[in-house]
């Protein structure tokens, strides 16, 4: 927790950086360098930080909405889970930055550079951002927001939500926007060599124009490992049997696995994240915690597949089989004092099958249920409170 002296220094800095930007009184004010420093979870709201230097700063879980960070230097910032609605970032550096689960609507980043940036480390000075260098806004809520002219080369955008987001002349080479909702998005004169959609969300037009630009947005330069995938599930196997003593864990991401069959296999503990399965077969198999995140799983069949306590956050579920699966939470603890959720929270099941499914028990803020087929189990006793769409869930057979 942060004492008073550090909260001293920090108002104190801010406000030499008021002074700064008016130039009142003159020569009395300095640019906020607030490098490194941990701010967590502070509230920065509708402050303007223009130009400031935070470089490596972590501003996890801030409340900076409406905050003017034009121009800031956030080179390998924490802004994980920040809230910055509407706040200005025009021209911002967010390279090398981790904003993953951040709330983004409506703000501008407008010339913002969200590409690849290394931080070195110095003594006791360490960066909060990506020690890969990699900048991240993973599963961020970003609906409205402005990125035209943004330098935005492979920056992972997974599993967001940008409906209605404006490109228009970004750079989005190699970018990452697996699982993305891109409902009513504005790409006009944006860069989109290597791009990554799969299971992306888009509305017909957008489909259009990008498939008119020769772009597989169902798999477009993700890697296939279907030539050795039954090695590794042999080692996978063998890992669950031995308790992990022998034998290899599967550990997969951003791979092409699209209409490959694991059927009835052993794949409790898997991780398969942004990965392409569309059209795959898990009947019968048994995935009790394992990681399929942000998941391409569109009409993917799970008839009577085992998903205890699986990670199913930000997947595409839309029209998948899940008639007679298996959704409870596992018992850590063997008497059911403590039980791993099944995790679909953001996830979309437009239209899938949970006949003889139950959702007791799962986790499903944000989940999009529209249209899903139901019996009269499934939805009795689940928390639907959070959850997407529900008023047009089909009515129980």
């Amino acid at each position: 927790m942060m004492d008073e002296r550090y909260l001293r220094a920090v108002r104190d800095t801010l406000v030499k950086h008021q002074q700064w930007l008016l130039r009142d009184p003159a020569g009395q004010g300095r640019r906020a360098d607030l490098s490194f420093f941990d701010l967590t979870g502070l509230g920065l709201s509708r402050i303007n930080l223009s130009g400031a230097k935070l470089t490596g700063a972590c501003l996890a879980r801030a409340r900076l909405m409406g905050t003017v960070l034009t121009r800031a230097d956030l080179y390998g910032a924490d802004l994980s889970r920040a809230d910055l609605s509407g706040a200005q970032l025009q021209n911002t550096d967010l390279r090398g930055a981790r904003v993953d689960g951040a709330q983004l609507a409506k703000a501008n980043l407008s010339g913002a550079d969200l590409r690849r940036g290394m931080m070195i480390e110095a003594g006791d000075r360490r960066g909060g951002g990506n020690a890969d260098g990699s900048t991240t806004f993973v599963g961020c809520s970003m609906a409205e927001a402005i990125l035209t002219d943004s330098r935005l080369a492979q920056c992972d955008f997974s599993g967001s939500n940008m409906a209605g987001v404006d490109f228009s002349g970004a750079d989005l080479s190699g970018a990452i926007l697996i699982g993305a909702d891109l409902t009513g998005a504005v790409m006009r004169r944006a860069v989109l060599d290597g791009v990554l959609m799969c299971g992306a969300r888009l509305n017909d037009e957008l489909r259009t124009a990008l498939e008119r630009k020769g772009i597989d947005v169902d798999g477009t330069g993700m890697t296939t490992t279907a030539a050795r995938m039954a090695d590794m599930l042999s080692d996978h196997q063998r890992w669950v049997d031995k308790d992990g003593k022998t034998g290899a864990r599967i550990e997969l991401q951003r791979v092409d696995l699209r209409g490959y069959s694991f059927a009835n296999q052993l794949m409790c503990g898997a991780v398969m994240r942004f990965c392409g399965l569309r059209g795959a077969d898990f009947s019968g198999a048994k995935l009790a915690m394992a990681d399929l995140s942000y998941c391409d799983l569109r009409d993917a069949d799970f008839t009577s597949a085992d998903l205890s306590g699986c990670n199913l956050e930000g997947a595409n579920l839309t029209g998948a089989k899940l008639w007679r699966a298996r959704l409870r939470g596992v018992d850590l603890t063997g008497d059911g004092t403590r039980l791993w959720p099944t995790n679909l929270t953001n996830a979309r099941l437009a239209g899938a099958d949970l006949r003889d499914a139950s959702l007791a028990g799962a986790l499903l803020i944000g989940t999009d249920l529209t249209g899903i087929k139901t019996s009269l189990m499934t939805l009795k006793g689940a928390d639907l409170s959070k959850a997407a769409g529900r008023q047009r869930v089909a009515v129980p057979a």
